[in-house]
């Protein structure tokens, strides 16, 4: 199939823009083996599992001012996601020294994506882009001007382990923005952004997810409102009518330096409607402040997001989360709440000596205060004490302490850390999880080139049942995980590695071992070989989360290419 996508379009393209630049970015990944429908090792539950992912992406230049990407998939079925057969992503791209326009799919970012962010990532199928048409005007050398408009069908999951979406929605937005740049003031961008959502009840499962939405709704629902009836209409099955929510957002962002300081300041100000009510007022607030002192690197986040009524799509704010690279406390994500959440993170980075880095980080978080709920200070939620006070803020908490650097006259690299994860979701979940991780990986350079790779990493974790009537402990689970691996890289033409993963709780002890083999044709061409098994865990980006399936005793098949 892809081969009758690549070839007529080649030659097409090729006949139109002789003198045009064309390159092609291709990856195929192919699986068939057992998915893992519950990967704790007391519920391996497996069904047959295949995939065979196609990805073709075009990137063409004509001349120096036009730029045309394209993207093109043939799954069935993809790693993640549903079944495609045809154009991905497309758009033309004009650019001169005053003038920047776009036309297709719109993947913009302004300031920290407080009012509009838009990304595509393949790896947990997610893509929140609206078709339009922008535009950026630089007037000065300080002065920029940017507009967009644009429309699409926004897909999302109402469980992230789904393989496939199940809810979805239309949005429209309409964008302006003026940015200004001053020496000595800095940075400034203001931003008005017009958002209109078509919420259809069937699609967006506003009615069944328990989620605060779902919880207003209910409230809302009084004997005799229209509310109600709709809601006796939708579990009849009968046809409810859509509702349009209207979304005003004003957005302003600075960055600036103050001294030893930098500084960014990210504001906006929400107006929306309720799903099938009036306009209310939400807000979201974002600063990050950077310094040095005494050669010690400090970075200090806050986050103050408060739309709890408010489906996010257009958006990815910052997270103000760690988002480590350690297989392990990878699988346990926080569950973030971009409605309604109020979140702290402290970075610092300091080098010791000449081959000793230390870094470490703290981050937690917990929803906004509402009547009947207990006033509580931070250090509650530093101390994360189980109290049935704290549970209404489904509050989470993570530390992590890394060294790394190289040694032994730069022959081997190290990084040893631990990380400590609490999340208290007691009244969500119906658990709370704690979980210890001692991550370390270890390079060792061989004298010929080549060199050998291990990621050698244990955790502890323990989740929590509690009864709802007088939070006294329904039950306890105590997992133990070892992961390990081992890679030899040959010259830089092939590695060979080995995997074993081993999860025990209670009685009961899963394992799942695998080898993988990458062989890179060239600098711009790599095939890998995988057979055996491997844990399914989260994935997640800029704070949206999948759950890749587990997978066992099967084969996977990845090829990438750059020609």
């Amino acid at each position: 199939m892809i081969t009758k996508i690549i070839v007529p379009l080649s030659i097409v393209l090729g006949s139109i823009f002789a003198q045009a630049e064309i390159n092609f970015s291709y990856e195929m990944k192919y699986g068939d083996g057992k998915q893992v429908t519950g990967t704790a090792s007391d519920n391996p539950d497996t069904l047959d599992y295949n995939y065979f992912e196609n990805l073709l992406d075009i990137n063409t230049n004509l001349g120096d001012d036009i730029y045309i990407y394209t993207q093109f998939e043939y799954s069935d079925l993809p790693v993640y996601g549903s079944r495609a057969d045809g154009l991905n992503s497309f758009y033309l791209e004009y650019q001169n020294e005053k003038v920047i326009m776009k036309l297709g799919d719109q993947y913009e970012l302004f300031g920290r994506g407080m009012s509009f962010y838009t990304l595509q990532n393949q790896n947990i199928d997610y893509d929140n882009s609206v078709k339009g048409l922008s535009f950026k005007y630089f007037m000065e050398k300080n002065i920029e001007i940017s507009a967009l408009i644009g429309k699409g069908d926004y897909f999302y999951r109402s469980n992230p382990s789904r393989r496939e979406t199940d809810l979805q929605l239309n949005s429209s937005v309409l964008l302006g923005s003026v940015n200004y740049t001053h020496d000595w003031l800095g940075y400034f961008q203001y931003m008005n952004t017009k958002q209109q959502l078509l919420i259809d009840p069937a699609l967006t499962g506003i009615f069944g997810n328990k989620s605060e939405i779902y919880y207003d709704l209910y409230e809302r629902a009084e004997p005799g409102s229209d509310l109600l009836e709709l809601w006796v209409a939708y579990e009849l099955g009968e046809i409810v009518k859509i509702d349009t929510v209207n979304i005003t957002n004003h957005n302003f962002n600075w960055n600036f330096y103050l001294g030893q300081f930098d500084i960014y300041v990210d504001k906006a100000w929400v107006y929306y409607d309720k799903i099938f009510g009036d306009e209310v007022f939400g807000s979201r607030f974002y600063t990050a402040v950077y310094t040095d002192f005494m050669g010690t690197g400090i970075t200090y986040e806050y986050k103050n997001y408060n739309t709890p009524y408010l489906i996010k799509t257009i958006s990815n704010f910052p997270i103000v989360y760690r988002e480590g690279n350690s297989i392990l406390a990878s699988r346990n994500a926080h569950t973030f709440n971009f409605g309604n959440e109020i979140g702290h993170q402290v970075d610092f980075n300091r080098q010791l000596f000449d081959n000793i880095n230390v870094l470490g980080n703290l981050s937690f978080s917990y929803r906004h205060q509402k009547d009947g709920m207990a006033e509580l200070s931070i250090m509650d939620f530093l101390a994360m004490n189980e109290d049935s006070e704290i549970y209404d803020y489904y509050p989470f908490r993570q530390m992590y302490l890394e060294m790394n650097g190289w040694t032994l006259s730069e022959r081997l690299y190290y990084k040893v850390g631990v990380d400590y994860f609490s999340e208290l979701n007691f009244l969500n979940s119906g658990k709370n999880t704690y979980a210890l991780t001692l991550p370390t990986h270890w390079v060792w350079k061989l004298s010929n080139g080549s060199s050998v790779t291990a990621y050698l990493e244990m955790q502890s974790k323990t989740e929590k049942q509690f009864n709802p009537l007088d939070f006294s402990l329904a039950s306890e689970k105590n997992y133990t995980n070892h992961y390990f691996s081992f890679s030899y890289n040959h010259f830089g033409k092939w590695t060979l590695t080995g995997f074993y993963d081993r999860e025990a709780v209670s009685d009961n002890v899963h394992q799942w071992p695998g080898f993988d083999f990458s062989y890179y044709l060239n600098s711009a061409t790599q095939i890998s070989l995988f057979y055996g098994s491997q844990k399914g865990g989260l994935i997640c980006a800029n704070g949206i989360c999948a759950e890749q399936p587990g997978f066992e005793d099967g084969v996977k098949i990845t090829f990438r290419s750059l020609f």
